[in-house]
């Protein structure tokens, strides 16, 4: 009899564990629903109504924005650099003492025939005789490039007493035979007069007679 009882109990035991593992949810009828909705309460479950910017997301660095409002700035054209350069097919030559034309040719051209077209350049600075020039007078030649267009600079010199050309040339330019670039130079200064400088007057002297420099 003690048997039968405890073998019932175990059974209800067993029973009710069983019920318990099984146990579902309770049904929610359209009533509930509807009741659920009214109130308000459990109606954002799953956060379907929250805003993004409750939520902190981490952004990943990629550099600085681009903000696409700000205005694009027009490019412009680049500025025209302007140049006192100006080149010719024409170049300057000094001639120095101990040259005739024979020999320019040759050191110029790498043909002393060519002093034949040297003097049909420069006839009209050279005169009737192709053999006779004289040291620090400016020759044109032509040139197979262009080259730069010789334009000296100039600065002012204030003649001493008892100066001459000769002295001047000799303490500026290096050689008293260059007075000739001097005298024309400043012609209209001189009137003609080579010999003879008033201490106090100005003269233009070239800040380089070598077309090279």
């Amino acid at each position: 009899m003690k048997f039968m009882k405890l073998l019932v109990g175990s059974f209800s035991v067993m029973m009710l564990i069983v019920s318990c593992g099984k146990q579902t949810a309770p049904l929610v009828t359209p009533e509930d629903t509807r009741d659920l909705n009214a109130s308000g309460e459990g109606a954002d479950r799953l956060g379907l109504n929250q805003n993004d910017s409750e939520f902190a997301v981490e952004e990943e660095e990629s550099g600085p924005s681009v903000d696409l409002n700000a205005p694009v700035e027009e490019v412009s054209e680049p500025p025209v650099l302007s140049s006192d350069i100006t080149l010719t097919d024409w170049d300057t030559y000094m001639i120095v003492p101990g040259d005739f034309l024979i020999r320019i040719a040759e050191s110029e051209y790498g043909n002393f025939r060519r002093w034949r077209e040297i003097y049909a350049w420069n006839e009209e600075k050279i005169g009737g005789n192709p053999n006779l020039i004289y040291p620090y007078h400016y020759l044109t030649l032509r040139r197979e490039n262009k080259v730069e267009e010789f334009k000296p600079g100039f600065s002012e010199y204030e003649v001493s007493s008892g100066e001459t050309l000769w002295y001047i040339a000799g303490k500026l330019y290096g050689d008293p035979v260059a007075w000739i670039i001097l005298y024309l130079d400043n012609t209209d200064r001189l009137n003609g007069n080579s010999n003879f400088l008033d201490p106090g007057m100005r003269l233009q002297v070239r800040d380089s007679i070598s077309p090279k420099v």
